[in-house]
Order: structure tokens, then sequence, then C-alpha cells
């Protein structure tokens, strides 16, 4: 649960700092750095959310299959 909640701390922390790089940049005159800015943003939180799976989910699936058979 803790781990959850770190993730969460995380995501909150990305899109925050997506908030403020876009209140400081005129969207209209810099549209494609915005594109990037935002597109680097999701691909931030989608790398956490992949390591989150991949190092707690998974190995509890593992720990519980093995426990069964």
């Amino acid at each position: 649960m803790r781990e959850f909640i770190v993730l969460l701390g995380e995501i909150l922390l990305v899109t925050l700092l997506q908030t403020v790089v876009e209140v400081f940049m005129d969207a209209d005159k810099r549209g494609y750095q915005m594109r990037i800015i935002n597109i680097a943003c999701i691909l931030g939180c989608l790398y956490l959310v992949l390591n989150y799976v991949l190092q707690n989910v998974i190995t509890e699936i593992q720990s519980f299959v093995n426990f069964a058979f």
C-alpha cells in the first residue's frame, strides 16, 4: 500500500510540473513545444505505472501462484 501512495505522489508531482510549465509558456506561440511537453509527461507517468506494476503487482501474483501450486 505504501508503494501505491508513493506512485500517486510521483504522478501528482509530474502533473503539477506539467501545469506549471503550461502556465509559463504561451500555447499560441509555442504549440509544438507544448505537445512535446505533454507527450513527455504522459510517457513519464506511463513509465512510473509500468515500473510499479513490474516491481509490485507481478511479484505478488507470482508469489500467489507459487503458493497455490
